[in-house]
Parts: C-alpha cells; structure tokens; sequence
C-alpha cells in the first residue's frame, strides 16, 4: 500500500512538473529573405546575447524560449556586436509562436541589418517560399 502511495505521488509530481514547463514556454521564428544582397554569408542570429543559429538566405529557424520579454539581434559577416546591430525587444507568450524577420538595407557607403516582428500571416507566405534549418550551429 505504501509503495502505490508513493508512485502516484511521483507520477502526480512528473506531470505536474511537464506542465509547468510547456506552459511557460513559447516559440521565436527567425526568418531570413533578403534576396541577393548579402545571400553569401550567414547571419549570425542572438537571442539575449547568446548565438542561437547562423541563418542563411531563404532559411528560417524555430527555437523555443521562455516566455517574457527577450532581446534579439542579428550580426553579418566578420562584424563584432557595435552600433551597427540593432538589438529589437520581442515578447514571447507562452504556448504562442513569435515571428522575427531580419532585414538587410544596402547604402551608399554602408548597410543595416536589424530585426522586426512580423504577423503569422505574412510569416506564413515568406515561410512557404524558405526551407527549415535544424542543425543551426
């Protein structure tokens, strides 16, 4: 009897544990289209200062995170974290997908390369067009 006590508190424990987890997680896309501009070298993507994937052209890229708010930066080519990368706060819902696409604007004499949440519908037609990439670092 004492043994059947002690599983169902556990399993009860393990589930409870699971859920917590999902609920307060949810999911940032990276999407990365910016046609021939820059197509030959990956972007190194940061979410709160850590690399998390190196994106290239026509690529996107699924990662999950807590919930809350999270800094996101991208840098291109040999450039070190400066000015030039502009870091963009995105909010992450828990149980809820994010969707940051990454913009590279070409100057006379220099580029910006930066970060901006977009909707799932305009997400999801970019998505459609771009293949998946699992194996990010």
């Amino acid at each position: 009897m004492l043994t059947l006590l002690i599983f169902s508190s556990f399993t009860s424990f393990m589930k409870a544990q699971n859920s917590v987890n999902t609920t307060e997680t949810g999911k940032i896309y990276f999407l990365r289209s910016t046609g021939l501009v820059g197509s030959g070298s990956p972007f190194k993507t940061y979410i709160d200062g850590e690399l998390v994937c190196k994106l290239d052209n026509k690529k996107y890229s699924i990662h999950e995170i807590s919930s809350g708010v999270h800094e996101c930066y991208v840098l291109f080519g040999g450039l070190k974290l400066n000015e030039k990368a502009e870091k963009c706060k995105i909010k992450v819902e828990s149980g809820k997908i994010t969707y940051v696409q990454f913009f590279l604007e070409n100057g006379f004499l220099s580029f910006r390369i930066y970060g901006e949440e977009i909707t799932e519908n305009t997400a999801k037609q970019k998505i459609e067009k771009m293949k998946e990439i699992t194996k990010c670092l």
